[in-house]
């Protein structure tokens, strides 16, 4: 009879956590880098989660580096020369692939209007299933690089297509996102609720191997160069202003730099200096608002063509970030005119 019962007892205990098992929330999918490339050198995090419930916007870490009701992490590369020599996009973890889209140009959305592509934000785009309501979205891919179909298995690493800027992007990059029920979840943070700027409670889905490489930079430069036209955003962005050499013909030489994560209150200066070490140009100024994103350029001009020679140009930014008592970023380039 005793034995009968312990046997009992241990099936209703088996039972019982069979129920609870079955039960349980699905774990969250551990996540490997979903870019082919190496951060900081040839790609930089952008954009992160909006963490703001209101109109402005903020990161992770109370930073700058997101927009009003963005929902994922954009992963950048560095121009348009770098996405045409191919980049792969690959599935952060296994799954199934739940819906592709394909076909649409490469082409900057400042170009074409966002009328023209809001319904298909994404551009071309893969979305992988990962069971348990979990979902991974891979946006604005290359056209005609998408290589795989809904119905597909799919393993973590492997290539679903290449870094792009289709859709509603200007620049060459992947929107990576993460759902859950459908609400997007910060792979930086996890499902978890947290108050304030403090990570340590938080339960990233990046595999610590990955979080490890992953680390925060409120604020970096992504481009510089030199022009002795009118400079355009867009151009610096697209690398058009990246040659070592110009003419001097045109009397004129611009200096620009396009910097993320600036916050109120920064400081910045340039100067230019001639072949002969003469200061041809300075500026300064100190910022009143905080911006994602901002381009800045200095100019030298003159009525007859400039020196033939090699010309200097720096540029330097100082603040307080979150976190870090001061930060001071730094540019030195050169150009010759001949």
């Amino acid at each position: 009879m005793h034995g009968r019962f312990v046997l009992g007892t241990f099936a209703v205990l088996a039972a019982a956590m069979a129920a609870i098992v079955a039960t349980a929330e699905p774990l969250p999918p551990r996540l490997s880098f979903p870019l082919e490339c190496e951060i900081g050198k040839t790609c930089y995090i952008q954009k992160y989660v909006d963490h703001d419930a209101s109109e402005g916007y903020q990161d992770y870490r109370c930073g700058v580096l997101s927009g009003d009701k963005h929902d994922g992490t954009d992963i950048r590369l560095v121009d348009v020369a770098a996405m045409n020599r191919g980049a792969a996009v690959l599935a952060a973890a296994a799954g199934t692939v739940h819906r592709t889209r394909d076909g649409m140009p490469d082409v900057s959305v400042a170009l074409v209007t966002k009328d023209a592509v809001t319904d298909r934000g994404l551009g071309n785009s893969v979305i992988i299933n990962h069971g348990g309501k979990w979902l991974t979205i891979y946006g604005h891919l290359r056209q005609g690089s998408v290589t795989v179909k809904p119905g597909d298995s799919v393993q973590a690493g492997q290539i679903l297509g290449q870094v792009g800027m289709s859709g509603l992007s200007e620049f060459p990059h992947v929107h990576f996102a993460v759902r859950h029920n459908n609400v997007p979840i910060d792979p930086f943070v996890g499902a978890e609720t947290r108050q304030g700027c403090d990570t340590t409670g938080s339960a990233p889905l990046w595999q610590p191997e990955v979080l490890n490489q992953l680390s925060y930079i409120p604020s970096f430069i992504m481009h510089s160069g030199f022009a002795t036209r009118p400079m355009a955003r867009a151009a610096l962005q697209y690398g058009l202003y990246h040659q070592n050499s110009l003419t001097r013909q045109h009397g004129n030489l611009l200096f620009g730099v396009y910097v993320a994560g600036l916050y109120d209150g920064d400081q910045y200066a340039f100067t230019l200096q001639g072949p002969d070490g003469a200061l041809l140009a300075e500026k300064a100024g100190q910022l009143s608002r905080r911006r994602g994103v901002q381009f800045f350029t200095i100019r030298h001009g003159r009525g007859t063509p400039l020196p033939r020679g090699l010309y200097r140009a720096k540029f330097t930014l100082t603040g307080t970030r979150v976190g870090v008592s001061e930060i001071t970023l730094e540019e030195n380039r050169t150009v010759t005119l001949n």
